[in-house]
């Protein structure tokens, strides 16, 4: 969603600018030294993630808005820091309702490293942002066999994910209401069509969703999740949980 925002051109540039993983290569991408003030570095963030018509975005994970709290003094009141840094904020939803298969691929992802995958080399040019046009590292091949995920291990995912949904849900109806929901499933299957409803969404032109691709990268997901799947939910209703 966010590249395909990207691309846009007219919905800001919204990446995970606050993730604590990716902060320190966001200051080297923006020019910034790494122990810059939080200050210098929203100011930059802000100038870069701004399209023309002056719309700007992020991308940001309740675990994240909780680390910037704690960063910024608001570690009692995570969902205040949204308020002081971002007072006119829009918020876009994306929910997954199949929430096992999102942590099968979430588990997949932390364990091999690959968060995601394009079947071709970067370019000088980042037309889908900053993030995607980083060199992929190269790492040593994962024996997907020998690091298949426990039953326990999974549902655990789902336990956290859904806390941070639940965490959400709870700023939304309770402080922040102007808020869109999109589904993941449908985003999947009807790509341009979702695009244009968060552009409309955010007062901008939904023509603009026409033309955009999606990302260049290629489906993560494939036979191996799927065999994890059937053995994690064999398992489930063979042994169910008292």
């Amino acid at each position: 969603m966010a590249a395909g925002l990207v691309a846009t051109g007219v919905a800001g540039r919204p990446e995970e600018y606050f993730a604590a993983d990716h902060i320190a290569a966001y200051k080297e991408d923006l020019g910034l030294p790494l122990d810059c003030s939080w200050a210098e570095y929203l100011t930059r963030v802000r100038a870069f993630a701004a399209t023309e018509n002056g719309v700007w975005g992020f991308k940001i994970h309740w675990r994240d808005v909780v680390s910037l709290a704690q960063a910024l003094g608001f570690r009692a009141d995570p969902g205040a820091v949204l308020e002081t840094l971002f007072p006119t904020a829009v918020f876009v939803n994306i929910v997954r309702v199949d929430r096992r298969a999102q942590a099968i691929s979430l588990f997949r992802a932390e364990t091999t490293g690959e968060w995601f995958r394009s079947p071709g080399p970067p370019t000088t040019e980042r037309p889908w942002g900053l993030y995607l046009g980083r060199p992929t590292p190269q790492r040593p091949a994962v024996d997907l066999a020998a690091v298949a995920p426990t039953r326990e291990q999974i549902t655990e995912m789902e336990r956290s994910l859904g806390a941070e949904q639940a965490a959400w849900t709870d700023y939304f109806t309770t402080r922040r209401p102007e808020v869109l929901t999109v589904r993941y499933e449908e985003l999947d299957e009807n790509y341009p069509d979702e695009i244009a409803r968060v552009l409309r969404f955010l007062g901008a032109d939904p023509a603009h969703a026409t033309g955009a691709p999606k990302p260049p990268l290629e489906r993560q997901s494939d036979h191996v999740n799927e065999h994890w799947r059937r053995r994690i939910d064999d398992e489930e209703r063979r042994y169910p949980v008292q």
